[in-house]
This record gives structure tokens, C-alpha cells and sequence, in this order.
């Protein structure tokens, strides 16, 4: 009986009703699949990820909001992730001056290929963040009778 009402009420929907619930649908899981997908990433990536931090903490003082995250284990590890990749790619990072030997710390031994398994953890997060922000701008856009 619940079948055939699902069913029913599937049928009554327009098509674009239909495929609006659809699409949110999608964009609600997203970030839970990418929650899932980066904490197996962190999980994976954990060795390499906390010989980086120490490693770079050996060498060089590392800036005061990263030193908070470094310490955070899978909470922190998108802000380290963004630092190291910020630091391989040579650009401005946030409380670190231009003139540090810092930014040579990627190129050092083995710590570009380090940096390289952590990308994937980066990016999985901030698509799943951006998710979030979307779902949260389309839920604010459907309240104020926009959509």
C-alpha cells in the first residue's frame, strides 16, 4: 500500500518538481559521501600526514593557526592540507612571511610526493564543503520564496 502511494504522489508531482527534489536529493548525500570518502583518505594518508607536520616542525616554526590544527588530527587536516599545498605551490600563506625558507619545505627530500597524497583529501573536503554551502544557500533561497 505505501508503494503504491509513493507512487501515486511520484505521478501527481510535474516534471520539474520531480527533478528539483531530485537534484537536492543528490546535493543533500554529496556531502555525506565526501565526509565518508575524506576521512578514509585521512585514514589512509594518516602516517604520511603526521610525518609531514613533524618533519616540517623539525625545520621550520610553523604559523599559529596551523599550529592549533596540526594538533587536531582529521578536523585540522583540510587547514594543513591547504598550508602544505599553499607551500608547494610557492603563494602567500596566511601568518608566514615571503622571505621564510619555509617555502622551500616542499622541495626538500621526499616532501613534494608527501604533499601530493594529500591533495585528494583536500579537494574531497572542500567539494563536500561547497555542497553544504549550496544546500544551505538553496534551503535559505526556498524560505524566502525565491525558488
Amino acid at each position: 500500500m505505501a508503494k503504491r502511494a509513493t507512487l501515486l504522489w511520484i505521478l501527481s508531482m510535474n516534471t520539474w518538481e520531480f527533478e528539483m527534489k531530485s537534484a537536492l536529493m543528490v546535493m543533500i548525500m554529496l556531502p555525506l559521501v565526501c565526509f565518508v570518502v575524506s576521512v578514509l583518505l585521512y585514514l589512509i594518508n594518516r602516517a604520511r600526514y603526521q610525518e609531514l607536520i613533524s618533519d616540517f616542525k623539525q625545520k621550520h616554526t610553523l604559523p599559529t593557526p596551523y599550529l592549533l590544527h596540526c594538533n587536531m588530527g582529521y578536523i585540522g587536516s583540510p587547514l594543513m592540507s591547504y598550508f602544505f599545498m599553499r607551500l608547494k605551490q610557492n603563494k602567500k600563506i596566511l601568518f608566514l612571511n615571503r622571505s621564510d625558507n619555509a617555502y622551500s619545505f616542499a622541495y626538500e627530500d621526499k616532501n613534494l610526493k608527501k604533499i601530493n597524497t594529500l591533495k585528494p583529501l583536500y579537494y574531497t573536503f572542500a567539494f563536500g564543503f561547497s555542497c553544504c554551502l549550496l544546500t544551505g544557500l538553496i534551503a535559505i533561497l526556498i524560505q524566502l520564496h525565491i525558488i
